[in-house]
């Protein structure tokens, strides 16, 4: 029953681009893995995100607002039930662009809502090009969220375009859609966001020199930056930034220099297994959120949580980034970069989107080259049944059709 499963699937990814529906997707992607008639594959990314999952929840034994931490563990959860499905699902080239669709079509309908708004209130008449004090998004629903769902959905149209087999009309769509979601990003004035798309842009150019050198200096830096900088490493930079990109200036990143130490003193009194998830927000002084994937997985979490986190990414990038072509490095390092400021200064921490992609991208390299009607066989040796198959002869053609 893998056409329900996978159907169900799709509404799921659909869904993501909302920041509403949390009980829903969860509830549907329960359903999703009972209707494929198997049980997921637990392979050591599987079990580190269902441990994850499993120590968000553990979290309740200790938080002072268990309904908070609650409603944040089943997102967490969530997040990695969702990475779980689409690793298990996915295993096809039809699944993998079926799912990997449906959320890049709801993204696409979201940046034309917000065009479409900007145009109503008179964006065209701007005085600058990029004139980042007037930021225009979508009736409640938050302004980041949008812009950072967008440069998500930029970093999956990549992922989709490295598919081979696809008709030219798809994936002329593909390369259409891209300046669409930039200027839609551009019309939320996120600074966090616009800094992605151009870093992504960037590092995409640069590893067509070297793919394995860009890969090494992402798998490197991102962690190094996402560690160092809210510790108090580099603030200066990130003023001269926060000045020079933008006319929102407020000499503390909005607020972020300011609650970073807040965040970290907070991590300190329960460094090993976390406050609970989702509590630091309504226990310090300003009453907002860390604002950085660090602080606020440490928060939750604990350093044991963290650890778990960045697991789950470096198992599920193993195997792209270890292919002997160098395509699969260039897609898991556009990753890491793209998501690198968004991950440093907002919270983007239990993103669907996010786990969607990373699901789509750790299986990306069987599921690329497998046939678009029999399951590419993960991990399965050459000449066994479901092995890998290269995108030759009938299937090439089989796909066409």
């Amino acid at each position: 029953m893998s056409g329900p499963s996978v159907a169900l699937l799709c509404v799921v990814a659909f869904l993501a681009a909302w920041a509403r529906h949390q009980q829903l997707i969860g509830i549907c992607l329960a359903i999703a893995i009972v209707l494929s008639g198997r049980m997921p594959r637990l392979r050591v990314p599987e079990v580190l995100a269902l441990a994850l999952g499993f120590w968000a929840y553990a979290t309740l034994w200790w938080t002072d607002s268990f309904d908070i931490t609650l409603s944040s563990a089943y997102r967490y959860a969530g997040a990695c039930l969702l990475f779980v499905a689409a690793r298990h699902l996915c295993t096809t080239r039809r699944n993998m662009l079926l799912v990997g669709y449906s959320y890049l079509a709801a993204c696409v309908l979201r940046a034309f809502q917000v065009i479409l708004e900007s145009l109503a209130e008179g964006a065209p008449t701007r005085s600058e090009a990029f004139d980042l004090s007037v930021r225009f998004g979508i009736t409640e629903t938050n302004i980041n969220f949008t812009a950072y769902s967008f440069v998500t959905a930029a970093v999956l149209s990549v992922l989709l375009l490295s598919v081979p087999g696809q008709p030219r009309v798809a994936r002329f769509g593909l390369y259409a859609v891209l300046p669409v979601l930039a200027y839609a990003v551009l019309l939320t004035g996120t600074k966090g966001a616009l800094i992605a798309l151009a870093l992504g842009a960037g590092y995409l150019v640069l590893s067509r020199l070297s793919a394995r050198v860009m890969w090494i200096l992402a798998a490197v830096i991102v962690p190094v930056l996402l560690v160092l900088v809210p510790l108090g490493l580099g603030s200066d930079r990130l003023i001269w930034l926060d000045v020079s990109f933008g006319d929102r200036s407020t000499g503390d990143m909005s607020g972020r220099l300011v609650i970073w130490p807040y965040a970290a003193s907070s991590w300190w009194d329960a460094f090993l297994l976390g406050q609970g998830a989702g509590t630091f927000p309504v226990t310090n002084p300003l009453g907002v959120g860390a604002h950085t994937l660090l602080l606020t997985v440490g928060n939750d979490l604990g350093l044991f949580g963290l650890l778990l986190f960045a697991a789950v990414f470096a198992a599920a990038l193993r195997r792209p980034a270890s292919r002997s072509t160098p395509q699969g490095r260039r897609l898991a390092g556009f990753l890491l970069t793209s998501l690198l400021p968004i991950w440093l200064t907002g919270h983007w921490e239990t993103a669907l989107g996010v786990w969607l992609t990373l699901g789509l991208l750790s299986v990306w390299p069987a599921a690329s080259t497998g046939s678009p009607r029999t399951p590419a066989g993960i991990g399965a040796a050459p000449g066994r049944a479901g092995a890998a198959r290269p995108l030759t002869g009938p299937a090439r053609g089989a796909w066409r059709r």
